[in-house]
């Protein structure tokens, strides 16, 4: 293998190829499961052959079976009541994790890959929250299941979580037995494999596409004022008070850019873009609340109250779609044929752009930057 065949990643660029935190990276590189070296600056470098080698042994100890006793659980309480839960769980057949700490919580579902995650969370409880939000958003725990016992409103944590889909909630606090028979419960949460019950369209390149999403490093990537330009631009050409530049992830519709919203993402389900990259040109919904497709969907039937959608797909340099240029009115409206190509030019100056992003990312590594 060539240099140029195997290049040289930072840890932020090991986080990205893993789906973790760069805290997890850090933590794993100097733990020593990830060969690494130090710069003369006291960097740390790793070859992308290394990260491959453990992505690949932590897809391995993926559970084979969505059948309780073939399941992994994590569960994350307090000294004081891990114990009971730990054994609670393992009463359900389940193999039983337990931990405390959120961060070293964060690690073994990286390394154990559990059905489910079994999370006692109290109000105030900032630092938990915070690992929840991250553990549903990690690509690579996508099959995950969640377990909140809590005290919180299932209305707070919708908000604080974007959804609910993967989650179950048990009151705060639980007995043994009501916390087995919810373990077992929230297994029938999996996100169905069988594309065919999914509630969007996908495509038959989808795991090539998810990849390709992947490989730009954008995101949850910080703002950038090329983006927010495009998005502008957008707004103000075809007078919306709504646009959004889009990437797809497995479970996410996360929002490189955005002009006249204030959310950063939403479930993947609730994606009106899901339709747009399945086609070429403009993908145009003049009133949801007349499409059964989207008449229910939380964002027509809430803020941001969506009526007019017109979205054109992001590409990258080999043609996968990944995600959208987005134009957005809470008003029904008719896109002609002169809008339509003025969001098709801006869709592929976004495009440019994130190919350009995606060349500079590439070229880093080959250089070792």
């Amino acid at each position: 293998m060539t240099k140029q065949d195997d290049p040289i990643l930072t840890t932020r660029d090991v986080a990205a190829r893993l789906g973790v935190s760069v805290k997890t990276a850090q933590t794993w590189i100097e733990q020593g499961q990830i060969e690494s070296w130090k710069t003369p600056g006291g960097h740390r470098r790793v070859r992308a052959s290394a990260v491959d080698a453990l992505r690949e042994q932590l897809g391995n100890r993926r559970p084979a079976s969505n059948q309780a006793e073939n399941a992994v659980a994590l569960v994350v309480a307090s000294g004081a009541a891990l114990p009971s839960y730990v054994e609670a769980a393992a009463a359900a057949g389940l193999r039983a994790i337990g931990q405390s700490d959120p961060l070293n919580a964060m690690l073994d579902a990286g390394i154990a890959m559990p059905a489910v995650i079994a999370v006692e969370l109290m109000r105030g409880d900032w630092e938990r929250l915070s690992m929840c939000r991250r553990l549903l958003h990690s690509r690579d725990l996508a099959h995950m299941r969640m377990l909140l016992v809590t005290d919180m409103p299932a209305a707070q944590l919708e908000a604080d979580l974007g959804g609910l889909s993967r989650i179950a909630l048990l009151p705060a606090p639980a007995d043994k037995p009501a916390f087995a028979a919810a373990l077992v419960a929230c297994l029938s949460l999996a996100p169905s494999r069988d594309q065919d019950a999914l509630p969007y369209p996908v495509a038959a390149n989808e795991a090539a596409r998810l990849r390709a999403v992947e490989r730009t490093g954008l995101v949850d990537s910080a703002s950038d004022p090329e983006f927010d330009e495009v998005v502008q631009l957008t707004a103000e050409t075809l007078r919306v008070p709504i646009s959004l530049i889009t990437l797809l992830t497995p479970d996410r519709q996360w929002f490189k850019a955005r002009w006249g919203l204030n959310a950063h993402e939403t479930p993947r389900s609730w994606a009106f873009c899901n339709f747009t990259v399945m086609q070429n040109d403009a993908f145009v919904v003049e009133d949801a609340t007349a499409d059964p497709r989207f008449e229910a969907n939380p964002l027509v039937t809430d803020e941001p109250r969506i009526r007019f959608y017109a979205g054109a797909p992001l590409r990258d340099a080999e043609g996968n779609a990944l995600g959208a240029l987005c134009a957005i009115d809470r008003q029904p409206r008719v896109m002609d044929a002169t809008q339509k190509r003025r969001l098709a030019n801006l869709a592929a100056l976004a495009s440019n752009r994130i190919a350009l992003v995606t060349r500079k990312r590439l070229d880093r590594w080959n250089r070792g930057a």
